[in-house]
């Protein structure tokens, strides 16, 4: 379980980490030729705007509410709680995976 505190920053690095991955996709895409402390620099800068100026929360339209969101990664499936955003160890099967990810919820 988590508290408020907790899931609120795990968005925050949810964000940074979606931020960061969509530089270095358009990057990449567009021949930037940015460096990784540049791409780092600009989600940095990039996420602490998003934060300053908006309310921002996990809540991607293909999770529903109360649902767990699972993907494979390595050969390994993990799935994320979409209560608490705690995410599960890696499991050998999408349903051992997501019922891992379905034990955890925010703690108020």
């Amino acid at each position: 379980m988590t508290t408020e505190h907790e899931r609120r920053e795990r968005v925050i690095r949810l964000l940074e980490v979606n931020v960061q991955t969509e530089l270095a996709i358009q990057c990449q895409a567009f021949g930037l030729g940015l460096s990784e402390e540049q791409i780092e620099n600009l989600t940095a800068a990039v996420t602490s705007g998003l934060l300053y100026a908006f309310a921002i929360d996990w809540s991607p339209d293909w999770v529903k509410d109360d649902d767990v969101h699972s993907w494979q990664e390595a050969g390994s499936w993990y799935a994320r709680c979409g209560i608490c955003l705690v995410d599960s160890p890696g499991s050998d099967t999408k349903e051992l995976s997501s019922t891992l990810g379905a034990g955890t919820r925010v703690r108020t």
